[in-house]
């Protein structure tokens, strides 16, 4: 039975007026002036382009100075590019507006910390903890500013508290490893090491402090062969240079232990400490700068220049006994084996002669040769790209 016309009119205007109250709801309200400034924002940061993002963060302020977010994530991006000041302006004004702002918190915390105001940040770390206790990055924040302050103690228990959230955390397990280093624990400190060397195998300072924990407790086998590691990641690191020459010193390897010293002494000319060992060394080795194996290095240079090969073989050998961290001895000894065809024992000194020093452009030029000649022209072109590399760095 059909409806009378009146009632259907009646209910058709209510189903059309539920739609269009319904339809109001979902519509969004258009953004404000200083949301849509702070959108744009986001959008240059996402894009990585962080002084267009301040452009935005700042018209975003000026348009609505009440815009906390606006003025955290501009202090985001002034911390981001190292001008801590404006940092710490933009963050303060953020938590005028939004008393229990963790992130400004934490944010502020982190510029005072790069600016030197320890306390202020360990204050800022501490607020920002209150709010989550379970943020395991401001703990490490925290425990870096206690350490500035030389409280290693209290620290170590904020190194914990992290480590305790993850033992994957490489920052917290290097700076606990270097906390437990200068306390003496050195088991701890071993241990740590090993965990962070494992996150990160290509640092070298990591190498390098764990084998000053090793040649601290006698255990120079280990003491060296993170040494000769640390050298090899960074040949420029006078420090891994100087702890490998004294560990060597310990050792009586009195002509290694000088020629380090030497090249330690090249990279940090005022150092004291070095220098001082660098005597101690040479006294020991009985002449100036490991007299015994410079001169037999020096005699097999000649020998290699006057053609007489096998000599210079037997003269750089006994250079390489008194000094076996004598790069120039392997290249030169490498060379007279490449020149009497002697292809594999040539790329084996040549090898060596790289590894002493990473950036010994005629090894690499030398081992280049070496590798064609055995018909390994993949591995000669290699050597010759990376002794033009390093060749240009030095023309710099």
């Amino acid at each position: 039975m059909c409806k009378p016309l009146m009632t259907r009119i009646i209910t058709l205007t209510a189903l059309s007026c539920l739609v269009v109250s319904l339809g109001a709801q979902d519509a969004k309200p258009a953004p404000t002036p200083s949301q849509a400034a702070c959108e744009r924002g986001r959008s240059a940061d996402q894009a990585g382009r962080r002084a267009d993002a301040i452009t935005a963060y700042s018209e975003a302020i000026q348009a609505d100075a009440s815009n906390a977010a606006a003025w955290r994530a501009r202090g985001l991006d002034y911390l981001a590019g190292a001008r801590y000041t404006d940092a710490v302006a933009d963050f303060t004004q953020a938590i005028k507006l939004q008393a229990h702002d963790e992130e400004s918190y934490k944010g502020r915390g982190r510029a005072r910390a790069a600016l030197g105001e320890h306390q202020d940040a360990i204050a800022d770390f501490s607020y920002a903890l209150s709010i989550r206790a379970n943020d395991e990055p401001v703990f490490v924040d925290r425990a870096l500013s206690v350490i500035a302050l030389g409280d290693l103690k209290n620290a170590l228990l904020d190194l914990n508290a992290a480590i305790q959230f993850t033992s994957e955390d490489l920052r917290a397990l290097r700076a606990r490893a270097d906390v437990n280093d200068r306390l003496g624990l050195d088991g701890d400190a071993i241990v740590d090491y090993i965990g962070a060397i494992r996150l990160d195998p290509k640092d070298p300072r990591l190498y390098l402090s764990r084998g000053g924990v090793y040649a601290r407790n006698h255990k120079y086998a280990e003491a060296l062969r993170d040494l000769d590691q640390a050298v090899q990641l960074d040949p420029r690191n006078a420090a891994a240079y100087a702890a490998r020459g004294n560990c060597l010193l310990s050792l009586e390897r009195f002509d290694a232990a000088v020629s380090d010293l030497k090249q330690a002494r090249q990279l940090d000319p005022g150092n004291p400490e070095i220098q001082a060992s660098l005597a101690k060394a040479q006294s020991k080795s009985g002449g100036p700068a490991g007299i015994g194996a410079a001169e037999f290095n020096s005699s097999g240079r000649k020998l290699l220049d006057t053609g007489h090969f096998a000599e210079a073989i037997q003269q750089f050998t006994e250079a390489l006994k008194r000094d076996p961290a004598l790069a120039p001895a392997y290249n030169g000894r490498g060379l007279a084996h490449l020149r009497l065809n002697e292809y594999i024992p040539a790329i084996a000194d040549f090898d060596e002669a790289i590894r002493l020093d990473a950036a010994y452009v005629d090894a690499y030029v030398n081992r280049g040769a070496a590798r064609r000649a055995a018909d390994d022209p993949v591995g000669a072109d290699a050597d010759a790209a990376k002794a033009r590399e390093l060749a240009a760095k030095v023309r710099q």
